[in-house]
């Protein structure tokens, strides 16, 4: 995929997203959103600090040893496919700004509205669960990745119900995938015949002539 598709693709999505989950708050609870979000330092703070034991995993599944872990190295290669074109030739703030879209589109939808939602009909836990297993299947690229998002959606559910705050799980969901692309693509570009120049595009290396 291209660094374009990728990048408005993905901001198109996210944003879909968040108009989807505001519309059916306004339409059937009259709410922006059931979880609202609090833009206080106390969301901002807890965000980081929540985002902290995913970045560390993300260290560790990128490592060298985290790679040739069999499940682990399936779902890089599957990222490689799919996105190491786009991230290499995609700039820093594109990356960002795609990374957090993520947070906040996918997190307005699931914690926002459809977790509340789940809740009211059954139970906090059972909300959590049932949120994060329709999180995992959308996401179940692997079935280590369907594993892995099924986990990480559970702990954002735990998240905003500890805090009662949206920022919380946007935050470090966001914060998350930021921190996953440029590592993807620091070691997308060790793996690629092209090196980045400090104007962002993208020049294949020459090869030394003989003799030099």
């Amino acid at each position: 995929m291209t660094p374009r598709s990728v990048f408005l693709g993905g901001l198109i999505l996210e944003a879909a997203l968040v108009v989807i989950a505001i519309l059916v708050s306004y339409l059937f609870f009259d709410t922006p959103l059931l979880n609202p979000i609090g833009f206080d330092r106390e969301g901002l703070l807890t965000g980081i600090a929540a985002s902290l034991p995913m970045v560390a995993y993300f260290f560790f599944s990128l490592s060298a040893f985290g790679r040739n872990l069999a499940p682990l190295k399936r779902i890089y290669d599957l990222l490689r496919r799919m996105l190491s074109r786009a991230l290499i030739e995609m700039p820093a703030w594109q990356i960002v700004l795609l990374g957090m879209s993520a947070g906040i589109g996918e997190e307005c939808l699931f914690r926002g509205v459809l977790q509340p939602v789940v809740e009211g009909w059954t139970s906090p836990l059972t909300a959590i669960l049932l949120t994060g297993l329709i999180f995992g299947l959308l996401h179940a690229l692997t079935p280590a990745y369907f594993i892995l998002a099924t986990i990480l959606s559970i702990y954002f559910g735990f998240l905003v119900n500890y805090t009662g705050n949206l920022m919380t799980p946007i935050l470090a969901h966001g914060l998350y995938d930021v921190v996953g692309f440029l590592l993807l693509k620091r070691l997308f570009l060790k793996d690629s015949p092209y090196a980045e120049n400090g104007d962002g595009e993208k020049h294949e290396e020459e090869s030394e002539a003989p003799g030099d």
